[in-house]
């Protein structure tokens, strides 16, 4: 099975003082499952703690294996018409699943702020912006 252009996949969240740290971890594993953890405890504009949960994929089987499970969940039909506006210029492409829905084992796209962010580094070359771009449609259009 030939490997994604994809470099590595990165999501995370925040976890507010009035949620519960280990529901939101969940949730993350949800969307990404596997890879590597990091947590931050943040502060707050008015002093209340925040944590920021993150996790990366490098392994190309893990990657794969996300990039499938977004896949079956219709997340990547779903960014398809607008891969354009998703990808920076440094070839990263961005979405945002639902943080409540996550952490109940369904992955949809967010329509709310509450959400998981996910970058996915896409490998283009040259690492030029239109090729980066057509290497990410190329991506989504593989997509069932």
């Amino acid at each position: 099975m030939a490997s994604l252009p994809i470099r590595w996949i990165r999501v995370r969240a925040y976890c507010h003082a009035t949620e519960e740290e280990d529901r939101v971890a969940r949730a993350l594993e949800a969307v990404c499952p596997g890879g590597e953890d990091h947590r931050e405890v943040l502060e707050g504009q008015h002093g209340n703690p925040i944590v920021h949960l993150a996790r990366r994929l490098a392994d190309a089987k893990a990657i794969r294996r996300t990039w499938a499970l977004w896949d079956r969940a219709g997340i990547l039909s779903a960014i398809r018409l607008d891969v354009e506006a998703r990808t920076d210029a440094d070839g990263v492409l961005h979405f945002r699943i639902d943080k409540q829905r996550a952490f109940e084992g369904r992955l949809e796209l967010a329509k709310e702020e509450d959400s998981v962010d996910v970058q996915v580094k896409i490998e283009a070359y040259p690492a030029r912006a239109e090729e980066i771009r057509r290497v990410a449609r190329g991506l989504l259009s593989e997509a069932a």
